[in-house]
Order: C-alpha cells, then sequence, then structure tokens
C-alpha cells in the first residue's frame, strides 16, 4: 500500500506530459535546428547521486569526479536531443559533433550563453531556430516537488492507520515517523524495489528563433519516474541495479517525448503575421 500510494503521488505532481498534444503539418520547407546544450540544474551535491559506487570516493576526488559525471550526462542529453529531433518529420538537424564544436567556439568559460548568444550560434549555423533544454531533476529532485507528495503520502497513510484505530494517537504517530523514514529516500532520490526504479528525471526544453521578431516560440517538459522491470530486464543483470543506468533509461524517456513534442508543435510563424497580430492586439 505504502509503495502504491507514493508511486501514484509522483505520477499526480509530475503532471499530465504524457497525454498526447495536438499536431501542426509539418513544416515546409524544413526548419534547421541547432540543439545547444543541455545544462543540470537538479541539485546533486555528491557523485553518488548521479552513479552507483562499490565505495564511496574520497573526499579529494569528489568534487572533480561530480563535475566530470556531470559533463558526462550533459553531453549524453545533448546527444540523444539530437538523434532524437533528427528524427522528426519537417527537421533539419545540425549534426552533433558540429554543434558541439560551434558550442565550444563562442562559448566562455564559466557564463552560459543568453537569449543574444544562442540567436547568434544559430546565425552562425545558419539555422532558424536554436532548441536548449535544463535538466531540473536528475535522481535528486528539487524540494518544491518531492515535499508536497511526501505530506499528502504520510497524511494519507496516517488517516488510513487513524480510522483503521479508532484515531489512536500513538499508531498514527509512529506511522507517520515511519512514513518520514522509509519515504524521504524514494522521494529525495528514486530507489531500486524489486526490479522496478524511481529514478526521477524532469526536463524542461525551449526553442529560441534566430529572428527577433519572436523571442521564443515554443518551450516544453517532460517527467519520467518510473521504470517498469520489464523494461530494466532488457538490460544486463549486473547493470540493472546501477543508477546511472536507470537514470539513462529515464533520461532516454524524455527526450524522446520531447522530441516527439517538437515534431507536432514546434513551428516557425513568418515575422510579418507576429507583427500584424501585435498591431491589431495594440488597435483593439
Amino acid at each position: 500500500m505504502k509503495r502504491s500510494l507514493t508511486g501514484l503521488c509522483l505520477l499526480i505532481i509530475s503532471g499530465c506530459a504524457w497525454l498526447p498534444g495536438h499536431s501542426l503539418p509539418s513544416p515546409h520547407p524544413p526548419l534547421t535546428v541547432l540543439v545547444g546544450p543541455v545544462t543540470m540544474e537538479a541539485p546533486v551535491t555528491s557523485p553518488s547521486d548521479l552513479a552507483t559506487f562499490e565505495e564511496s570516493p574520497p573526499p579529494e576526488v569528489a568534487t572533480q569526479l561530480l563535475q566530470q559525471l556531470i559533463d558526462e550526462v550533459e553531453v549524453t542529453a545533448q546527444r540523444l536531443l539530437t538523434e532524437e529531433l533528427a528524427r522528426q518529420p519537417g527537421f533539419l538537424v545540425v549534426p552533433f559533433q558540429d554543434a558541439r564544436r560551434l558550442q565550444t567556439n563562442r562559448s566562455v568559460a564559466g557564463k552560459p550563453l543568453d537569449a543574444e548568444g544562442w540567436r547568434a550560434l544559430g546565425e552562425e549555423a545558419h539555422a532558424d531556430l536554436v532548441v536548449t533544454a535544463r535538466l531540473v531533476d536528475y535522481g535528486v529532485v528539487r524540494w518544491q516537488y518531492w515535499v508536497p507528495g511526501l505530506l499528502v503520502s504520510m497524511l494519507t497513510e496516517t488517516l488510513i492507520v487513524g480510522a483503521a484505530t479508532g484515531f489512536n494517537p500513538t499508531a498514527m504517530a509512529a506511522t507517520a515517523a515511519s512514513e518520514l523514514l522509509t519515504d524521504v529516500p524514494v522521494w529525495w532520490g528514486g530507489a531500486y524495489i524489486a526490479g522496478w526504479a524511481l529514478r526521477p528525471v524532469r526536463l524542461k526544453a525551449e526553442a529560441w528563433d534566430v529572428r527577433k521578431c519572436v523571442e521564443q516560440p515554443w518551450k516544453e517538459e517532460a517527467v519520467v519516474v518510473l521504470i517498469p522491470g520489464w523494461t530494466l530486464k532488457k538490460r544486463e543483470p549486473d547493470e540493472r541495479r546501477r543508477k546511472e543506468v536507470q537514470l539513462t533509461v529515464n533520461l532516454t524517456q524524455a527526450v524522446t517525448e520531447i522530441a516527439d513534442q517538437a515534431g507536432r508543435e514546434l513551428r516557425r510563424a513568418p515575422c510579418a503575421t507576429l507583427e500584424l497580430d501585435r498591431r491589431e492586439g495594440t488597435s483593439s
């Protein structure tokens, strides 16, 4: 019951991004799309947040190792997003290696590109749109998301026990304490239980028009939490329990959902149409 409630609450707070949206006709002529970097914004603080280790890395190498793991995730996510967008009809996607080269040439250490920087990058690649993304949750979930779900789970379990025991305060307090001790690891950083994994990945993507007549024509979010046991069974037995493998499975699913949504909705409106809409709105 406890794990079922936890899973249900996770699905509720993750929203309905899995519901199919409306589809627009494929762009003609095709749009040239440059996939920019995918940046890690999840509150990861330790290499163990991103990978499974037999022994915890020593403190003297933990910081460097954490940055290395973050870099690997970001590059993997950018490559996956490039590949998935390239499968969508009506998109001509700049090859991954070319995008990385352009990004390296233009980036300044420690200073992420802003909207103008993305446009300049897109112009250099002769692209119509630049797509960027952020991993706001990756194994570790921001408290704004997991605390409400945990509270709902604790309240539900406590009320069920209270109703069964005549609202005995001792039993209800014990239930609440048990929920707090056992569920915080699940909500905070996921879990691997009976061959199934809870490894939350929340990916937010946005498209920047290289022209200046429209700031941001499209944005989308995908949330993937649960990895069914039958999915992990496709992996080698020694890989199934590894956190980095489980996270990559959900990252791939999140990227696929984002790309599919972009294929249905991401289009480039003519500047003339946008200017006309602005004038009509002003006159009214």
